[in-house]
């Protein structure tokens, strides 16, 4: 009974398994034991669309694309940004990026005393005029406008202004105003104005456009520059003289050490470098002393020229760490001068 039952299993499972064969090769295109089975027929799936006489499902052609032309970027207009009328006043401009040179002077300065001695090279060929001359001054004065802190037209950012003149300082003038405020601010008492110093009224009468923008600003390094220039060069000097150079820097500012000091300057730009560190003392500019119209920082105008004081010798040049020889023969008495003969005793009286 038993061995009847597993015989009876065993044929229900290879029926089962081979019912399964016949319709896995009845999917493959194979009838039983091997043979070809009958092509099933092929059944149409029509889209929803049925209007769409195509109908059936299948792979599409791709779809033309349109051309594209290359064609150039075009940016967006600018912003323009309105400032405020209450807030333009405010508002200082935009420093340039400053370029130091290799002499130590901001490019967009040297330029500025450049232009000025090209300027008048061609405006007054016979002064002679050097851009290091110029040099030399505005570094003195100014210290090449703060460092070259100017706008890219060469304005400075920031207003730059001598003391007050109004006696306060030991050695200043009192210059009561002579322009209104208009340049320096104050009503009541002038200031120098500017890059290279000019004092009010002197601006009037040497203003220049050494830009070429149509206005005249002291505190334009191109102006003062072609301004300091003119200076220079009014009452017919020749700065290509060295007599008449100094002359014309104690015009500026009568002072002998102030002279010195910006000839040193000029002659160490004119000769490619800078000074070293502590080779010219640092001068503040002085007051002058006018005999006419009194012009602190500016000696006196072309019509009375001041004659240069004589320099003082230099003193004799001594080498340091030599010990005082010591004295061998015919040795001076300590205390200075031979001692005099003594004057011999008078004879005894008869």
């Amino acid at each position: 009974m038993r061995i009847r039952g597993l015989a009876a299993g065993s044929t229900a499972t290879l029926v089962a398994v081979g019912a399964a064969a016949t319709v896995v090769g009845a999917a493959l295109g194979f009838g039983p034991f091997g043979t070809a089975a009958p092509a099933l027929a092929g059944v149409a799936v029509t889209t929803p669309d049925a209007l769409d006489p195509a109908g059936t499902v299948g792979v599409l052609p791709p779809a033309p694309r349109p051309a594209r032309a290359p064609h150039a970027y075009t940016p967006p207009p600018p912003v323009q940004f309105e400032v405020p009328p209450a807030l333009a006043p405010r508002l200082s401009p935009m420093p340039a990026a400053i370029t130091v040179s290799e002499l130590g002077i901001p490019e967009l300065v040297l330029g500025a005393y450049r232009m000025a001695e090209s300027t008048m090279s061609a405006e007054a060929p016979g002064c002679g005029v050097t851009w290091h001359l110029l040099a030399g001054i505005g570094r003195i004065e100014s210290g090449h406008a703060g460092g070259g802190r100017t706008d890219a037209a060469g304005t400075t950012v920031t207003p730059i202004l001598g003391p007050v003149l109004n006696g306060h300082l030991a050695g200043n003038q009192v210059i009561t105003d002579t322009d209104g405020g208009a340049l320096d601010g104050d009503k009541k008492h002038d200031r120098a104005v500017g890059p290279m110093q000019f004092i009010p009224s002197t601006w009037s009468r040497y203003a220049a456009d050494g830009n070429g923008d149509g206005t005249a600003d002291p505190n334009n390094v191109f102006d003062a520059s072609l301004a300091a220039a003119r200076y220079l060069c009014s009452g017919g000097l020749n700065l290509r003289d060295s007599a008449q150079e100094v002359r014309a820097v104690l015009r500026y500012n009568n002072s002998m050490a102030y002279s010195a000091n910006v000839l040193a300057w000029s002659a160490a730009y004119a000769g490619g470098g800078t000074p070293a560190p502590g080779s010219i003392p640092e001068v503040r500019p002085e007051p002058a002393e006018p005999t006419s119209a009194p012009e602190p920082g500016r000696a006196v105008d072309a019509a009375a020229p001041v004659a240069p004081a004589a320099p003082a010798p230099a003193p004799a040049q001594l080498i340091p760490g030599l010990p005082e020889l010591p004295c061998l023969i015919f040795c001076p008495p300590p205390g200075g001068s031979p001692a005099a003969p003594a004057t011999p005793p008078p004879p005894p009286a008869p």
